[in-house]
């Protein structure tokens, strides 16, 4: 792509619903709980700001609390999600299912805290291998983009990823200058958005705060 061509997307992106695990203060990693009995409770109001919004893609975590989300929220969305590995949450290895309560008081924990870049849960997943993966994502929507560019489509399109709570600050992170990964706070079935622009193998962000 040369410096003078540029191409934008609304990248929308929610927070999967209650798990067990989420109320019980767990690190919920690869583990695969389902929401909360009671979830469709706490998915109506999502459902109600889904039902007016177009996408011209619709991908989630494969991960149960994910489908489950756009399931329940959205079933309309959910027949023609893509779901992708690469969107799940930060593999906690053998951490994941713990409380900071319980591991507080492991070095290699506390280190990890202080410094994720250089230390990586045991069994777990390294920061490095997190962004590479969701950079990844992001460069996969450019084709999308330029699919529906040269189809004529007018406008910024915009693309839904139901995902989890790290993914999203880490997205955010990558992308908005003056952000970390602890700029981004989002509840459970919260939804907020980045417009990404794409230009001369660079992508930038910014963050949509109310949508």
């Amino acid at each position: 792509m040369s410096s003078s061509t540029f191409c934008e997307l609304d990248l929308i992106l929610v927070r999967h619903g209650t798990t067990q695990w989420n109320r019980e203060k767990r690190y919920v990693g690869h583990a695969d709980p389902g929401l909360l009995p009671d979830a469709e409770g706490e998915l109506g109001a999502l459902g109600q700001r889904l039902r007016g919004m177009c996408f011209a893609k619709v991908y989630s975590s494969d991960l149960r609390r994910c489908t489950e989300t756009l399931r329940l929220a959205a079933p309309q969305l959910a027949a023609e999600a893509v779901l992708d590995e690469r969107l799940r949450e930060l593999d906690f290895g053998a951490w994941d299912g713990e409380t900071y309560e319980s591991l507080k008081d492991m070095q290699l924990y506390r280190s990890w805290l202080d410094d994720p870049r250089c230390v990586t849960p045991p069994g777990g997943e390294s920061l490095e291998h997190f962004e590479g993966r969701l950079t990844g994502f992001l460069k996969s929507l450019l084709e999308e983009i330029l699919v529906e560019n040269r189809s004529g489509a007018e406008g910024i399109p915009a693309v839904l990823a139901v995902t989890h709570g790290g993914v999203i600050r880490q997205l955010a992170a990558l992308t908005v200058p003056g952000l970390d990964f602890w700029s981004v706070q989002l509840s459970p079935t919260g939804m907020a958005g980045l417009r990404l622009r794409y230009e001369d193998g660079w992508i930038m962000g910014s963050w949509l705060r109310n949508i």
